[in-house]
Formats: C-alpha cells, structure tokens, sequence
C-alpha cells in the first residue's frame, strides 16, 4: 500500500511516501482493516513527527509484545512510522470476533497512540475503538472530527465529572475556544446548559459566540487577566492551551470553591522524552500530586486529561452531529493524499482556520 512514513524524528523532511508499504494484518479478532477515505491533521501529528511521546509509547509496545499482549510485529510502532490519528474509511476485513460491523461499512475514528497511523491508504482499529460515520456529515468532515471530539468529551464528562444532571447554569472558562479542541468543547458545553466565557484572539469572537458562548476575552490584550477576575467565579476552567498565557495559582483565584481545573496539556511524555522512563515518571507523579495539593489546599479540583480511542464516545458524538447539535469547522483549504507534508506545514505555519482535512480520491 502506500502511506507517507518517516525513518527519523526531525522536520516535514523527514517524510517519504512510499508505495511498498505492507498493509496491516489483522492478528486480534475483533480488529477491522479499513481503507482510508480521508483523514485530518492534528498538532499531536506534528509532535509526533518531531518525536514527541516516542520514549514513552515505544516502551509501552514493547512491554506489551513481550507479555504477548498483542505484539503484531507488522502493527506495532516502530520504524518507519506512520503518523496520522484521525480517519474516516470503509471496513474491508474484519476478525471473526467482530460483532458490531460488517464489511462496507462506513467508520470514523481516532486511532490509539501504539496504533500504526492513517496517512496511508489502510489502517487498522478494534471495534470498540470506533463508530458507524454519522450519516449527515461528508467523509471529511468525519475524518476531521474524532481526535478533537474525543478530547473534549473525556476532559469535560471522564475527568471533570460534568453531565446533564449537574451542568446547567454552571458558569465555564474555555482557554483556547476557538481551536480545534475548543470549538467542540465550547458546543459541549453549550449542550449541557452551561455559561462560557471564551479565551480566544478578537478576530474569532463572531464565531465563537454563534457556536454557543455567551462572553469573550482576548488573550492578546495586555490586561485580559484582569478582565477576567472582575467577572463573577467559575464552576468550570477548560484549558486547551497550556499556561503559555496564565499561572495556574492566577487560574484558580477564578474559581469558585469545589470549582474544577482540567488541562489537556500534560507533561508525562515531555518529562519521560527528557529525563528517560523511571525519572521522567517520577518527575511527572511529583508535578501531579504538587498541583492537585495546591488545588486542595485552595478548595478546586485540578485534573488532567487525554483522549481515548473510544467508539461508545463516538456514538454520542454521532448523534450530536446527526441531531445538529455539533458541527466541526473545516478550513477552505483541501489537501489530496500525495500533499500531507504541504497540508502539515500549512497547520505548523499558523495558517489554518479550522480543521486541515486530507482527501483520499486517488485511491476510490
């Protein structure tokens, strides 16, 4: 098959697109094979390129091929590597212990980090790990939707603990709400009834306020912060980001007592990727007990999050989609297959606005 790959960590030069590139075999029964229709482009894919995670989830493959836990030699991470999460595609082959689709159908869905990747013409997913395309979106605006949807779900439901039964009313600062993360999230929570504020540039406070949230700020103003702590506490602080604008200390002086803080950006694989497995990780235990001590101590919850590859999630996004209660933003600009390392720089330049989806029309 074909599929864009890279030997060595480094820049977008890294990438060579190869036509002799073994297609995944199906080892586990309640795997699918599934041809690619299209795909979308993520920060993380940038990372990863650049070897972000790659100590910490190459030591996670190999613990798991020695315990015989799935060590499919042709699946598993290793180089050459094949980026890419998201994906939209057709299931052509399916383990015999696949129950809850059949060939032809159409999926959507975020590959897990030890998973080969889908900037290539197949890849492969266990069944729980993705969901029937919701059937009133097109192929790319399905591809474009699981990494970042998935995401949003599991910081806001997973983590944070908020639901129908305990959100309306509740007052949310979204940090970041109009990226790609935010943008869903900001409509999750519009869903659940609760009051957003966006942290975001002025120039997408139209859109962000049409897609559900009641206030803005902007980030690049020189006293934001102080905007913000003169308006009334939060129950809720989304961070999207990372505190490249803020301090957590200045962040929980926003929120209410018993209030929650959660942040997708973690430092598990930046700590393992520096300071090797066994010092990185306990570099990380001691950054995450500091934080939620110091959250305690000032009576909030401070949480981190990160996405699972989850087809049950999937289905609830699915019907939000089907039911027009989310729609993910696309950039104008589309890329074929042969242009993901165009497509990658175009994200890693600043330019996008909205999801970057990939089509796969060579290949249909």
């Amino acid at each position: 098959m074909q599929a864009w790959i890279i030997y060595y960590y480094g820049d977008n030069q890294q990438f060579t697109l190869s036509d002799s590139v073994q297609v995944p075999i199906i080892l586990s029964p309640k795997d699918v094979l599934i041809k690619v229709l299209s795909s979308s482009i993520n920060p993380i894919d940038i990372r990863r390129r650049e070897g972000y995670g790659g100590r910490l989830i190459d030591t996670y493959q190999s613990m798991k091929n020695i315990l015989q836990l799935g060590g499919n030699q042709l699946n598993k991470l290793q180089f050459p590597l094949i980026l890419g999460r998201d994906f939209c595609g057709e299931i052509i082959r399916k383990g015999p212990k696949v129950t809850k689709f059949n060939i032809g159908d159409k999926v959507y869905g975020a590959l897990n980090v030890t998973r080969q990747g889908s900037f290539a013409q197949y890849c492969s997913a266990g069944e729980d790990e993705i969901c029937l395309k919701p059937n009133n979106i097109s192929d790319e605006e399905a591809s474009a939707l699981p990494l970042v949807s998935l995401t949003s779900w599991c910081a806001i439901r997973k983590f944070s603990g908020f639901n129908e039964e305990n959100s309306f009313g509740k007052r949310a600062l979204l940090i970041g709400a109009s990226g790609g993360v935010g943008h869903i999230a900001t409509q999750l929570l519009k869903n659940l009834g609760m009051e957003i504020t966006a942290l975001c540039r002025s120039d997408s406070f139209d859109y962000i306020r049409q897609i559900g949230a009641e206030d803005a700020v902007n980030y690049r103003q020189k006293d934001w912060f102080v905007e913000l702590s003169q308006k009334p506490k939060y129950d809720f602080i989304f961070d999207t980001v990372g505190p490249r604008y803020y301090t957590f200390e200045f962040m929980s002086s926003l929120l209410n007592r018993g209030g929650t803080f959660v942040t997708i950006v973690t430092p598990i694989f930046r700590n393992v990727d520096k300071y090797g497995l066994i010092s990185g990780l306990s570099r990380t235990a001691y950054q995450a007990t500091k934080q939620t001590l110091t959250g305690w101590s000032n009576g909030i919850n401070y949480r981190w999050a990160y996405y699972s590859a989850d087809g049950n999630v999937l289905n609830e996004i699915k019907k939000l989609v089907e039911q027009n209660k989310l729609k993910i933003k696309i950039d104008s600009n589309k890329f074929s297959f042969e242009n993901i390392p165009d497509a990658i720089s175009y994200v890693e330049n600043g330019h996008a606005k909205g999801k970057v989806v990939i089509q796969y029309s060579s290949f249909r």
